[in-house]
């Protein structure tokens, strides 16, 4: 007769807690059935879940229901497009984060990416004294900046200023081209930092995050500053898209409005007069006809404030394009998303040099509202170059 299986799940902190908790409860005979990361989302912290089982087979056992969401999980799971991760069905039983096997295969893989990124740079400094006839110190500089996904171009032309201004000293010259970079890249206050009532329209090409980086903003107003907020949508063209904040709202307790032209754009912000902070969703647009006539329809809501959202994991020259179709709609702002999915985020550089408007919040990742922050001058001169110290 086959043995009743045991199986339970344990939450905590991290995994080596929830591990610990597991082998506690079920001895050490339990099997660790599957593993996952567990989002805090609004009101709770992130934790990691393990569910382990004793007495039977994984093959064997029953597939158990789902576990009822809380509203914050309910946001997270949905900005990260509605689909909870699954294990394949060939991975077998997960590795344990505190395995030695599964610590040596990490430890190798650091030490492989730190090798290629060294060799990288190497390359990258060897090339720039030899085709742009830069001094060591210039080109050593040079490198860390392309390297860190920096246009090549202002790379060269910051490095140039910085040894004129400095001599050939590499520390002196990173220095100075953090100045630099420091007056290129200008901080602001958060959206939902101000005071009074506010209006923000973000927009922006299609697939950069403006919706989810409305809903973080919203949940840090509502959470952080007390402000009664609402959401106008303007976006009916993307299937969902109405949906998908409409589904923030309700989550949040904030009104949601849907407009098709400047009537009733006008007539949505009167319905929600009461509202502190007003955040105005759009469709991406391409073409310059197309931008052209969202602009005009968002400048007909008195005292909009535009924020261009652009996404860092495009590469520079991307965000170059992306900077010049929007510049003819004169944004009040730029907002830079998915910096946790960039290469290298110094291609923001090339974005914030054409627009030249204040930089107000950054979003590193999907989680409401964690991941959209307020930068300083200089984390943002950081974000570029890297950590102050030596040159790399």
């Amino acid at each position: 007769m086959p043995m009743t299986p045991t199986v339970r799940t344990f939450r905590a902190p991290d995994s080596s807690a929830a591990l610990a908790a597991a082998k506690a409860a079920l001895g050490p005979e339990a099997v660790i059935l599957a593993t996952r990361a567990v989002d805090g989302g609004l009101f709770r912290r992130a934790e990691v879940e393990i569910t382990a089982a004793l007495g039977q087979a994984e093959e064997d056992l029953p597939r158990t229901r789902a576990r009822p969401r809380t509203p914050a999980q309910a946001v997270a799971l949905h900005a990260a497009g509605g689909v909870e991760p699954r294990r394949s069905a060939r991975a077998g039983t997960p590795r344990p984060e505190d395995d030695p096997l599964s610590d040596e295969i990490r430890l190798l893989r650091r030490s492989v990416e730190e090798a290629r990124r060294a060799l990288a740079d190497v390359t990258r400094e060897a090339r720039a004294g030899r085709d742009l006839q830069l001094p060591p110190a210039g080109a050593e500089v040079h490198a860390r900046l392309v390297g860190r996904g920096v246009e090549a171009g202002l790379a060269e032309g910051m490095v140039r200023t910085a040894l004129a201004a400095t001599g050939p000293d590499p520390a002196a010259v990173l220095a100075h081209v953090r100045d630099l970079v420091g007056e290129r890249l200008v901080p602001c206050r958060a959206p939902w930092l101000h005071d009074g009532r506010h209006l923000v329209a973000a927009v922006g090409p299609t697939g950069v995050g403006k919706t989810t980086t409305l809903a973080k903003m919203a949940a840090r107003a509502i959470l952080e500053a007390r402000k009664r907020v609402a959401f106008v949508t303007l976006d009916t063209y993307r299937i969902g898209a109405t949906e998908q904040l409409s589904r923030y709202g309700e989550i949040m307790g904030a009104p949601v409005l849907v407009a098709r032209d400047a009537g009733e754009l006008a007539r949505a912000l009167e319905r929600v007069a009461d509202a502190e902070l007003v955040l105005i969703d759009t469709a991406g647009r391409s073409s310059p006809d197309d931008v052209a006539r969202q602009a005009a329809l968002v400048r007909t809501a008195p005292r909009v404030q535009v924020h261009l959202v652009v996404s860092a994991a495009t590469g520079a020259l991307e965000l170059a394009a992306v900077a010049d179709r929007y510049r003819a709609l004169h944004p009040d702002r730029l907002v830079v998303t998915k910096v946790d999915e960039a290469a290298g985020p110094g291609g923001i550089l090339s974005a914030s040099v054409r627009v030249s408007r204040p930089i107000s919040c950054v979003a590193d990742g999907q989680r409401v509202p964690e991941d959209v922050h307020a930068l300083t001058g200089p984390q943002l001169v950081e974000l570029i170059v890297g950590p102050d110290g030596a040159v790399e």
